[in-house]
């Protein structure tokens, strides 16, 4: 029987921070002298900000299923998903191999890879069918600045959580370069659902804009997705300690974090 471990995904849109929090997360780990590993899961990334312990792009070449099956970039990265779920037994003896206590799973930059394709979601379940996992939601702040944005990237980490069937963290990332004006909307809006409503109001001009924001802000009052919503900085620590804290209460009480 494999060793039972702790897994972390990572996840969100192109360019919502999860390559650099996977960085912030080891260090973590490694300043608290804790067994962590590292899953890099995107084949496509040409530089990564820390050195993977098991790195997907040993199986899988992008440039050459583009040459050999004639593919564009997008096209290579999904053909590179499915031929990773091919090879997922390879990686879980990796895994096995390793033996961590934790894993960061560090996964592609377009959300739709993994979390609405077949491939992705058997890779998932496949690395989280033997450890405790969590999984962190990362909100780009770019995509949430406007009433309709926020709501609409709330209802994509709903989506999301139903698909993979993880339990999810959901974090707004790159706290140091929100400004202090986009800062307070963002926590208006998480505080109160209320004022989310009424500045849905305000901002759409159009009807059918106003009930589909409206109908979003329902959806995410019934799952309550806004109480633990947060924003986070991977490059100056922010409130990691906090989202170190939530993970911690989806494994169950570690005392070992703190010591």
């Amino acid at each position: 029987m494999a060793k039972r471990y702790y897994t972390i995904f990572l996840l969100g849109t192109a360019g919502s921070g999860k390559t650099v929090l996977t960085r912030t997360l080891l260090d973590w780990f490694d300043q608290k002298k804790l067994d962590v590993a590292v899953l890099n899961l995107d084949a496509g990334v040409k530089r990564l900000p820390y050195n993977p312990d098991i790195d997907v792009r040993d199986i899988v070449n992008i440039d050459n299923l583009m040459d050999k099956l004639n593919l564009g970039p997008n096209g290579a990265m999904i053909a590179s998903m499915d031929l990773i779920a091919t090879k997922i037994d390879t990686i879980k003896d990796e895994i096995d191999y390793i033996e961590p206590e934790y894993l960061i799973v560090d996964t592609p930059g377009q959300i739709e890879l993994f979390a609405y394709r077949s491939s992705g979601r058997l890779v998932s379940s496949v690395i989280a069918e033997h450890s405790q996992p969590t999984s962190v939601f990362l909100i780009d702040p770019s995509l949430a600045l406007k009433p309709e944005g926020f709501s609409s990237v709330l209802l994509l980490s709903i989506s999301v959580a139903f698909q993979l069937a993880l339990p999810q963290i959901i974090a707004i990332s790159k706290e140091d370069i929100i400004e202090k004006e986009q800062m307070e909307n963002l926590e208006k809006w998480i505080d109160s659902p209320e004022t989310l409503i009424t500045d849905i109001h305000t901002s759409s001009q159009v009807s059918m804009s106003q009930q589909l924001g409206l109908s979003i802000v329902d959806i995410l009052n019934q799952f309550k997705v806004t109480g633990d919503l947060f924003p986070i900085s991977s490059n100056t620590g922010y409130n990691i300690d906090t989202l170190i804290a939530l993970m911690e209460r989806n494994w169950g009480q570690r005392d070992d974090f703190y010591e």
